[in-house]
């Protein structure tokens, strides 16, 4: 690999690592954030979907939104699309949420199967400054 392109990787890289040290010691702080979230949403558990409310506080508001519209296919509406995909389209254009299987885990693999599709993940490890032995130079 030429030269530039080598030292412009290195410069990438370096840059990754400082972030991720940002982004890694920031993770407290959205615990935190997402802890309080919940614990104000609580307060209003009762809240009918459709209304908001206010939260007040010294030097600001916090507002609590109605819920978002979620749309969902009824039991109906499931029958009428069997009908219209006939079962193998049905079951290819399904979607079952694995914690609706009867053993959500399924250690014997009955329902489901794993594969290693998922993303991958980058882990910043620090390097071991390494002493060169004496009398030795870099080639």
């Amino acid at each position: 690999m030429p030269a530039p392109q080598m030292h412009q990787r290195q410069a990438l890289v370096e840059e990754y690592a400082r972030l991720d040290q940002e982004v890694e010691s920031f993770k407290p702080r959205l615990q935190r954030h997402e802890k309080l979230r919940q614990l104000i949403l609580d307060w209003h558990g009762n809240l009918a979907p459709e209304a908001e409310a206010t939260v007040p506080g010294e030097t600001c508001d916090i507002i609590i939104t109605s819920r978002d519209r979620v749309r969902t296919v009824t039991l109906d509406g499931k029958q009428k699309l069997f009908k219209l995909w006939g079962t193998r389209g049905f079951i290819a254009k399904s979607l079952v949420l694995l914690k609706s299987l009867p053993d959500p885990k399924d250690e014997m693999s009955l329902y489901s199967q794993q594969a290693l599709t998922g993303p991958r993940h980058l882990h910043v490890v620090a390097r071991v400054a390494m002493k060169k032995p004496a009398g030795k130079s870099a080639a």
